[in-house]
């Protein structure tokens, strides 16, 4: 009977730090050595975040689900995906799903049949905004299945990081973390900025399960670029180093990275599916023209669509800089440069009752007269 591959599930709303908590993680992995996988979830077209680690980690496999949660729309698709992953026989699999899934149905997936004999759960973490949290529950009050996704992420961890906790007082902290116990009060519990946790207790039933020996591999200091690729909307200067951690020169970003999907997303769900969210969506728009951005433009652009908007991520050509990571969340942004090879940028964006005809004529004004 074959092993089963441990996964460890990271959740948490919008732009709270869960790719910067799953870089940190890939890194501390792969300094044991362990050889991780990674399934990625992204509402938009494209897998922003699993570029971010091909990018850093090429030799780490990569499986996007795009354009829909795991929870619900994608659901049908994730045991291939996984499966996918297994093929290339990995010690441990991280899943990180988009901001608005429910974990309490991707759990009771990973419990199907189809999977319950190749895969087993060790960790559940939910990631949570300090400076957020109470505005995004009071804000989406009305709106009950959207509440029940932000609950359901805490109620199923037995791992929760109060991140951005530089960005909120020290009394607000206390507060959300009050909050949290209400939810949930027997899971560890730590606050944290630009996701900085003790990363050693999270990954240590993987290296019961693979008898691996604790060995650390010699870290090569980090490129210019490594030092300023991160994915909290907030700058660092705690940058992510990852690159020449075990990296064989023969695997390339095209092997390494593969979307598995990419389907139209729709918020029509089968009445018969749950689902993890009612008015939120998501919309891709693209650089088209083979004029660069203004990077003014875009920042008036994004600060002018309010607070429907709730987070943007994606690359941009600019005039100047080159290509940039683009990073907007809680009206923090953030421009990261990237050596990714981006022929035509693209930012997503995912907000509450997107007026997507506005936006999109709004969008096409930003490359007028440049």
């Amino acid at each position: 009977m074959m092993n089963k591959v441990p996964v460890i599930l990271i959740s948490g709303f919008l732009g709270s730090g869960k790719t910067t908590l799953l870089l940190r993680l890939l890194a501390h992995a792969r300094q044991i050595p362990l050889r991780p996988a990674v399934l990625m979830n992204e509402m938009g077209e494209y897998d922003v975040d699993g570029a971010i680690i091909t990018e850093e980690m090429p030799d780490v496999s990569v499986e996007g689900l795009l354009e829909g949660c795991i929870c619900c729309s994608k659901r049908n698709e994730l045991a291939g995906a996984l499966h996918t992953l297994l093929s290339q026989d990995p010690d441990l699999i991280f899943m990180e799903t988009t901001g608005v899934a429910n974990p309490e149905q991707v759990l009771e997936e990973l419990r199907s049949p189809l999977l319950a004999d190749r895969l087993y759960l060790v960790h559940s973490i939910s990631v949570v905004d300090a400076e957020l949290f109470h505005e995004y529950n009071s804000r989406f009050t009305a709106d009950k299945e959207l509440v029940e996704t932000l609950h359901g992420q805490l109620r199923t961890a037995n791992f929760i990081v109060v991140n951005k906790t530089d960005a909120a007082s020290s009394r607000e902290v206390k507060r959300v973390v009050k909050s949290i116990r209400k939810l949930n009060d027997t899971a560890k519990l730590q606050t944290a900025e630009y996701s900085r946790v003790d990363l050693g207790p999270l990954l240590e039933p993987a290296l019961t399960s693979v008898s691996v020996a604790v060995k650390p591999v010699q870290v090569s200091q980090p490129t210019p670029a490594a030092q300023a690729q991160r994915t909290d909307a907030t700058a660092s200067d705690d940058p992510i180093s990852v690159k020449g951690i075990g990296q064989p020169d023969s695997i390339s970003r095209s092997t390494a990275f593969k979307v598995i999907s990419g389907h139209s997303h729709s918020l029509s769900h089968d009445p018969n599916q749950p689902h993890s969210f009612s008015r939120l969506e998501s919309l891709t728009l693209h650089q088209y023209t083979l004029q660069s951005l203004e990077k003014e433009r875009l920042e008036s652009f994004l600060t002018g669509l309010g607070s429907f908007l709730l987070r943007a991520k994606g690359y941009c050509v600019l005039p100047h800089e080159g290509t940039m990571l683009l990073q907007y969340s809680g009206s923090h942004l953030e421009w990261q440069p990237t050596a990714l090879p981006v022929s035509q940028g693209y930012v997503t964006l995912i907000g509450e009752q997107l007026d997507k005809a506005s936006i999109t004529d709004q969008w096409e004004q930003c490359f007028i007269s440049l």
